[in-house]
């Protein structure tokens, strides 16, 4: 998906851990960089050119809001994702900010709930297949 020629095309991710393999599994061949914090994620911006940033509606979601303004400061251009893995879970108010703030300022370009796709090869290759074309 992200590496047929050249240098991997580099994804940068604000999710929770144990969310991170299957981001993994999602972007094979990429250079996947996982965030915690603004701060890292200025940092990661600063190191090389992204791609694509996802974000995760449950991680913490005060980090989340965080990271995305300040990829809107920046004024970055590369496509954000938001996607959900918490079967039933009640959206709280800052997760919702959060959505917001990508919808409105940096133009979300997908929002994908990941419960609705297995954690499998044959789940994970749907969801490659929706964020191909924003690669």
């Amino acid at each position: 998906m992200c590496a047929p020629q050249g240098a991997a095309r580099r994804v940068v991710a604000a999710v929770t851990d144990d969310l991170q393999p299957r981001i993994r599994a999602i972007f094979p061949g990429c250079d996947v960089r996982f965030v915690r914090s603004g701060t890292e994620l200025v940092r990661a911006l600063d190191e090389a050119r992204c791609e694509m940033m996802v974000v995760q509606v449950h991680f913490n979601e005060s980090s989340a809001a965080a990271a995305l303004m300040c990829v809107l400061a920046r004024e970055e251009s590369f496509p954000v994702v938001c996607v959900r893995d918490v079967p039933d879970a009640k959206p709280a108010y800052a997760a919702l900010n959060a959505l917001r703030i990508a919808l409105g300022g940096i133009v979300a370009r997908a929002f994908i709930d990941l419960v609705e796709h297995r954690d499998d090869e044959a789940g994970n290759a749907r969801v490659r297949a929706m964020l191909e074309p924003l690669l």
